[in-house]
Parts: structure tokens; C-alpha cells; sequence
């Protein structure tokens, strides 16, 4: 032992194990502690303020959205009246200013008070929904609460309605005097209505919400006792809670985050008092103070105790060794010694390096490969991009009500959707069918009148399961050999016979002469697809799709099954396929 301990004194000096576990815990634990006694206060202070700010910001982007998404609704509901034509004759008998023989006519009364029911159904947020007709005549579903006629110079809020020329107008909180019960303070949403070609003003349409109108806008989890939400308007008037309530801020310091809606350009503001963070941090610095002292002492003894384990080192080298037993050659032990301990994971480093410069060798090629293959992937275009742009091109030919382009990008989008699935396993009946009539879809609007198609399929065979597009090959043949100057019919059919189905694809075209129909066949029934390059045979000619069908229901379900042909010339063609019946796989 002296012999080594002398060997080791030409390198650093050699410490016993012992002895440096006690002084390495003691400093290990002393000093962090000292240093975050010192820190952790404006650290945890700091990281509260910007998580506060975060989930502030947070909060009041979530309510802004929330905001857009109602004021699109309101601001729909307000344009309600321009499409209608009752509502709009109402208001126009009643658009002259001059009259003074005002009176209520109740079939008028009636039809508008229908309208205005119907669009404040179930809306608990609102207080009422008014028409204000330019003769003072008052319309609303709300007969017994308000005044039937009114003075326009008693309410101040008509002239921030008519400035805005028939915008959405979001009125701040205002008095009104057109409930019986007096005068009343409310948040309201209005527009000024124009007769459609005149362009002549001819009421106002107003909708006024209760005093918690906002309220379910706002309700979210408080950010701290005293923390508040307030919404303004485009001109910084407080909207919510009511511009009535005195903002008392002080000479305190906030933290405030805000957010603008895209409609109206509502601000939504939330502050949060800086003392109720130093709050909270104080309380967790007084108990983080007790634990940690009573930690350090516990620390202490356990240090002592822990300096007498010397097998310790060797217990986590033994756990690298195990987890490099398992395959994981990545694993290295950290070499923190100078001693005995320090030399044997310096070994065992050596060692496991070795080990995984020689799995790297082995694996290097199939890496290289698998790294080209997930390249070559990454560069293709992902399906849904196509799904996306499809979808974009469909909502636009929506909006431009042209139903004859989205039909077909809808048709063509399930094309797209069944032939990109990679899946070889047979699939249901229902669904290839599907498949095929979104191809029809297609080439009937290419084709107009000069293609029909006709599907009958047994209800009770919808769920019998078929190789993947084995239908549409033949639609596609004949749509392609068929067609002549007549139109051109395809009829699809299935039969269910004993234990086989057959379906069969019928078209009223030129149909195939015999030595047509021997020379398909002979291609269809070629043993090997050698024989027919040898002869000059193009794979993209005539006959390919059809021996591809047949040879795949052949590899699938035996030499019984596969594709056969019945055909006059000029009286069209029957495309016969059989296969086994099967409900499931």
C-alpha cells in the first residue's frame, strides 16, 4: 500500500477518500447555502414578475380573442336588418322626421317585434334589442319596459352612432332615459341603419347589455388578490367595469400587460400590484429560510455519516457498468477523484470507448443509409400541404358561390385522401365505391352530358371487403376506349353468388372486336411479365391496368379468382371481376 500511495506522489497529492467526502460535503452544502440565502429572494422575485407578466399577457390575448369572436357576432347581428325587407319598409314609414301624427301600427309593431325576438333568443347577456326609428318610434320585444315613442334630444349617444356612417359602434357606459323605470346606465352596441339605395339614414339598430355584459369575457382565474382586468375603447374610454368606478392606483408600482381586439379596437389591460408579489415572495423566503436551516444541520450529520461509505464511488461505477451492459455504450463515469477510484473509471472509460468505436463501425453503413432514406422523406411534399390547399381553394370558390368548383376540389380532395394512404390491406366495399364515384364526379364535369354513370351495389355488401382500387382502373378504361360520339353510360353492379362476389362494370361504348379482345387477354394472362417486354409490350399501353388487376386478385386469392372480359364491338363492353366474399380479413 505504501509502495502505491508513493507511485501516486509524483501526480497530485492523494487524499483518503474519508477525508475528502467530509470536507467535500461540508463545502458542498455550506456554501450554497450562504450564496442562495443572499440570491434567492431577487431570484425567485424576478422569475415571479416575468411568469405573472407571461401568464398576464397571456390572459389578456385569450380575452381579446374572446372579445373578437362576440363583436363578430354583434356586429353580424347588427347588420340583420339590411336583409330584411319587412324591417326595412317599417323604418321607412317611419323615416320622416317631420311627421307629428306618430302612431303605432300593430302589424308593424308585430313583424318587427318577431325579428327582434328571434335575434335575442337566449341571450342572457343582453338587456334589450331596439329599433330607433327616425319619427321617435321605438321597436323592441320588450313591450312593457320601454317607452314606445322617445326624444332623439334626450339621448347624447345617437350622435356617436351617426358619426360613424353605419359602422359597428361600441357605445361606453352612457345614460339612457327610454326605460319606464327612469333613467338607467348601460354598455351598448349599435348601427346606423341606411336604406339600402338611397343610402338615406332610417333608424338606428342598439343593443344594450346588462351590467355584467362583459363579464364572462373577463372571468378568469385571479392573477393575485388585488389584481384587476379593465377593457377600453378605441378612444381609451374605460368600458369595463363601469367608467363610473374610480381607478384608485396610488403611488404603488404595476405590472400591466394589454391586448387590442380586431374588431372594434377594444384594449384589454390587466394590472397587477408589484407588493402583492413581494408579498408572496416574503412568505416563501421566511419558510425557504426555516427549512433550510433546519436542513443544514441535518446535512452536517449526515455528512459525517456519509464520509465512512468509501463503496460508495464503486457502487455508481458499478451502475455504469449495468448500463452499459444493457447497450447503452454511451455511458462514461465522471472523473471527479485522485485516487484509486479515480484510475479505475479512467479504465473503464478507456474501455467503453473502445466498445462503442467498434458498434459504430459495424452500424455505421445502415446509419448513413437510414439518414438518407428520412432525407429523401423530409424533402417530398407533405400530403397536407395538398389537403391545405385544397381546402383553401374549395372555402374560396365557396365564398364566390361557385358550387360546381367546390364540388369537384371536395371530389377531388377524397381522390387524393384514398390514393396517398399507403395501406395495402383490402378495404370496405362502401369505401371503394366512394373512391370511384368522386372519380365520376370529375370526369362528368369534364365531360358534361356526354358521360352518366349509374351504381347499384346491394346494401347488405357495403361492408365485404376488396383490394384497393380495383373499381377505378376500369371506370378509367373505359371512359378512355369507350367514349365515341354518342354519350357514354357506365353502369357498376355487384352480385353476391354462393360464396364468391362479382362485380361487373358495363359502359354502352364502341365496345372491342374479337381480335381485340384475344390480344387484351392474351396480355392479361401472360405467365411472365418478361414475355411481354420481349414482344414490345409498353407498360403504358393497352391492356397494363387490366393485367395488373388481374394478376393482384390471382397473388391474393388464388388461381380461381381474377378479371374477365365480355365485349361486342360497337355495343359496348362488360368488365366482370371475381373474388372471394369476406366480411373481415
Amino acid at each position: 500500500m505504501i509502495t502505491k500511495m508513493r507511485k501516486m506522489g509524483s501526480g497530485p497529492l492523494f487524499v483518503p477518500l474519508k477525508v475528502k467526502f467530509i470536507i467535500l460535503f461540508f463545502m458542498l452544502i455550506t456554501i450554497p447555502f450562504i450564496v442562495s440565502g443572499t440570491m434567492i429572494y431577487d431570484k425567485y422575485k424576478q422569475g415571479l414578475q416575468d411568469n405573472t407578466r407571461a401568464y398576464a399577457e397571456d390572459m389578456v390575448t385569450q380575452i381579446s380573442m374572446n372579445l373578437d369572436t362576440y363583436m363578430a357576432e354583434m356586429e353580424r347581428l347588427t347588420t340583420s336588418p339590411l336583409y330584411d325587407a319587412t324591417v326595412l319598409q317599417v323604418l321607412s314609414n317611419h323615416s320622416d322626421l317631420s311627421r307629428t301624427d306618430r302612431y303605432l301600427n300593430t302589424s308593424e309593431d308585430l313583424k318587427l317585434n318577431l325579428f327582434i325576438s328571434s335575434l335575442s333568443f337566449q341571450r342572457s347577456e343582453m338587456r334589450s334589442m331596439m329599433l330607433f326609428a327616425n319619427d321617435g318610434m321605438l321597436f323592441s320585444n320588450l313591450d312593457s319596459t320601454l317607452r314606445r315613442i322617445w326624444d332623439p334630444k334626450e339621448d347624447t349617444w345617437m350622435s356617436s352612432v351617426e358619426q360613424e356612417q353605419g359602422s359597428f359602434v361600441i357605445l361606453p357606459p352612457h345614460d339612457v332615459n327610454y326605460y319606464m323605470v327612469g333613467q338607467q346606465r348601460v354598455i351598448s352596441l349599435g348601427r346606423l341603419i341606411r336604406e339600402p339605395y338611397s343610402h338615406q339614414p332610417i333608424g338606428i339598430m342598439k343593443i344594450d347589455l346588462t351590467p355584467k355584459g362583459f363579464q364572462p369575457f373577463v372571468t378568469t382565474p385571479q392573477i393575485t388578490e388585488n389584481s384587476n382586468i379593465y377593457i377600453y375603447d378605441k378612444n381609451g374610454t374605460l368600458i369595463y367595469p363601469d367608467a363610473e368606478q374610480e381607478k384608485v392606483n396610488g403611488n404603488q408600482e404595476w405590472i400591466q400587460a394589454e391586448a387590442y381586439t380586431r374588431i372594434a379596437g377594444l384594449r384589454v389591460t390587466a394590472e397587477i400590484p408589484e407588493s402583492d408579489l413581494r408579498q408572496e415572495a416574503g412568505e416563501l423566503i421566511s419558510f425557504t429560510l426555516l427549512i433550510s436551516m433546519a436542513s443544514l444541520i441535518a446535512a452536517y450529520l449526515l455528512a459525517v455519516l456519509a464520509s465512512n461509505r468509501l463503496v460508495t464511488p464503486i457502487r455508481r461505477l458499478h451502475m455504469k457498468m449495468k448500463a452499459v451492459q444493457r447497450g447503452s455504450f454511451h455511458e462514461r463515469a465522471a472523473i471527479i477523484t485522485h485516487d484509486e477510484i479515480g484510475h479505475l473509471t479512467e479504465g473503464f472509460n478507456t474501455m467503453v470507448s473502445e466498445i462503442e468505436r467498434l458498434v459504430t463501425e459495424v452500424y455505421e453503413t445502415k446509419i448513413r443509409e437510414r439518414d438518407a432514406e428520412l432525407s429523401a422523406l423530409q424533402s417530398q411534399i407533405h400530403p397536407h400541404f395538398l389537403y391545405n390547399t385544397l381546402e383553401s381553394i374549395n372555402m374560396l370558390a365557396i365564398r364566390e358561390h361557385r358550387t360546381e368548383i367546390s364540388d369537384i376540389v371536395v371530389s377531388l380532395g377524397k381522390l387524393l385522401r384514398y390514393t396517398v394512404n399507403k395501406q395495402e390491406h383490402p378495404v370496405y366495399m362502401k369505401d371503394e365505391i366512394r373512391f370511384v364515384e368522386s372519380y365520376l364526379q370529375i370526369q362528368s364535369f369534364r365531360m358534361g352530358a356526354q358521360l352518366n354513370s349509374e351504381v347499384y351495389v346491394d346494401p347488405s355488401l357495403m361492408y365485404a371487403l376488396v383490394p384497393k382500387l380495383l373499381i377505378q382502373p376500369l371506370v378509367e378504361n373505359a371512359i378512355e376506349h369507350g367514349m365515341g360520339e354518342e354519350p357514354l353510360t357506365i353502369v357498376i353492379r355487384t352480385e353476391l353468388m354462393e360464396e364468391d362476389l362479382y362485380i361487373y362494370v358495363s359502359d354502352n361504348g364502341q365496345g372491342m372486336t374479337p381480335e381485340n379482345i384475344q390480344e387484351i387477354e392474351e396480355r392479361m394472362y401472360a405467365k411472365k411479365r418478361w414475355t411481354l417486354e420481349r414482344e414490345g409490350f409498353d407498360h403504358r399501353g393497352k391492356g397494363y391496368a387490366l393485367r395488373n388487376i388481374h394478376q393482384r386478385l390471382r397473388l391474393l386469392y388464388g388461381e380461381a379468382y381474377g378479371l374477365s372480359i365480355d365485349s361486342v364491338d360497337q355495343k359496348g363492353s362488360t368488365f366482370i371481376i371475381k373474388l372471394p366474399f369476406h366480411w373481415e380479413e
